[in-house]
């Protein structure tokens, strides 16, 4: 459900991960291998220092052999360098560097800096290490963050080696979301690391996507409107298909005096949610075209929403109940800026009445046979209060057909819908009287796929416009 981040980053990790073009180092072995080049380099205003290089956990040499070192390398490499045969070479290194290199280790561990930008990776080293000084840890400093927060950011374990090119190569504007939090230190944005700066309410001007009552009033559009449920020639819009609205669950409409539907959470308890799907939503050429954006982002071994972590984010867990893999389809790596995948979103923003930006980014299913999803529901509690709001409705698309088995079911509703290539279901996570909080009849199941693959897409749509929170890191 959501992206994997490996570890938060941690304020005192973060900042050192700037500085580590350079690398922290001891005065060990200064002048004192039989190098002469390391003497000379000591008498043209440069000195030759030795890495830093230990292991920091007794269970390190435990672990390398179990092959954590390739399998997570963001941690074992810097914590566990002698067992993962991971210690830096000797440097050379200037007097300014080495007086950086002093103060950037009361922050956090080293890194190098390579590539042709690392001269701007040592100038964000200057400007971080004094950013850390004086704005965070000096007398005048002009971000109070609460020592919850900074204990919490000690305490997480470390980062990736390269955030100090990252933040040199822009990508603290071009990544916002990933790098003013998990790389604060070298973005000098070290106040986004608490949740509640980085993400304040938003005001209540904003127009939800739903308004109490409108849920209902969407879907009796959708049903009404759908151009292959027409008599007679109907004109397809640009972009839109023929397709047939199917109805398998629904509300009864409750009417006061004066033609007013009575919208309450009791009506809405009494009578069953919606459910609907629609025939020949997708072309099978959009089928095929989408499976093949799925390949390119990579598929990968599904996962569900874990534990928040200090900075107000949640990591991610493999599930037992969840053995699909999936593959997101993001601005990240183009595939949402794909001519087809646009058209979809536009598709389903048009039938919805609510724009594109309220979606998540398409998670593109596979299913093997075996492969499955237990009883869940869609809605995240956590976003309920964010500034995306909570998912209110999802729209399921199906790319591909299924020889046997993988239907979604709704075992609270006693409805099973079977994949066939172009089909899309929709139903909602929230209730028509109260659209941020959640409707729990709408549990569901992928059932194990016999026989075939199964191919996907959610569309999880919110009630707020999730990319622009998704940009902040508020989601």
């Amino acid at each position: 459900m959501f992206r994997k981040i490996i570890a938060p980053l941690t304020l005192a990790v973060a900042a050192l991960s700037i500085a580590a073009a350079v690398v922290g180092i001891d005065e060990e072995g200064e002048c004192s291998l039989d190098d002469g080049g390391s003497c000379e380099a000591q008498k043209n205003g440069s000195r030759r220092r030795q890495p830093k290089c230990a292991d920091k956990e007794e269970e390190c040499g435990t672990w390398a052999k179990a092959g954590e070192c390739t399998n997570n390398p963001n941690y074992m490499l810097v914590n566990c360098p002698i067992s993962c045969d991971s210690c830096p070479e000797p440097l050379d290194l200037p007097e300014e560097i080495l007086d950086l290199l002093d103060r950037v280790s009361n922050y956090g561990p080293y890194q190098r800096v390579e590539g042709v930008d690392s001269e701007k990776t040592i100038d964000v080293v200057r400007k971080t290490v004094a950013y850390m000084e004086n704005e965070i840890y000096g007398e005048d400093a002009s971000h109070e963050l609460s020592e919850e927060i900074l204990e919490d950011a000690r305490g997480v374990a470390l980062i990736n080696q390269l955030e100090t090119n990252r933040a040199a190569i822009g990508e603290c504007e071009a990544n916002k979301a990933y790098m003013k939090v998990k790389c604060a230190p070298s973005c000098q944005t070290c106040d986004m690391i608490d949740i509640d700066n980085r993400c304040p309410p938003l005001d209540e001007s904003v127009r939800p996507g739903l308004l109490p009552g409108e849920l209902n009033s969407m879907f009796e559009r959708i049903v009404e409107t759908a151009p292959g449920n027409q008599t007679g020639e109907v004109e397809i819009a640009s972009g839109m298909t023929n397709y047939t609205v199917h109805v398998h669950s629904r509300p009864e409409p409750q009417i006061e005096k004066g033609q007013q539907p009575i919208i309450s959470k009791a009506v809405d308890k009494e009578q069953p949610p919606w459910v609907i799907t629609f025939e020949n939503f997708l072309t099978e050429d959009e089928c095929t075209h989408m499976i093949e954006q799925g390949r390119k982002a990579e598929y990968e071994r599904s996962e569900d929403v874990g534990e928040v972590q200090a900075d107000g984010s949640y990591d991610s867990v493999r599930s037992t109940g969840r053995t699909s893999e999936n593959a997101w389809c993001s601005f990240r790596d183009g595939c949402r800026n794909d001519t087809i995948v646009e058209l979809v979103h536009d598709r389903i923003a048009k039938v919805t009445g609510i724009g594109a930006n309220h979606s998540e980014d398409f998670q593109i299913l596979k299913y093997e046979p075996g492969q499955f999803y237990r009883q869940h529901h869609d809605y995240i509690e956590h976003q309920r209060d964010r500034r995306c709001g909570p998912r209110v409705l999802t729209f399921f698309l199906y790319l591909s057909d299924v020889e046997e088995g993988g239907a979604t079911n709704f075992p609270k509703l006693g409805i099973a819908v079977k994949p066939k290539v172009g089909r899309a279901l929709l139903w909602p996570s929230v209730l028509n009287s109260e659209p941020r909080n959640k409707d729990g009849r709408t549990d569901h199941e992928a059932q194990d796929v016999i026989a075939g693959v199964k191919y996907g897409a959610n569309a999880w749509i919110h009630l707020h416009d999730y990319q622009a929170a998704q940009e902040e890191g508020c989601t």
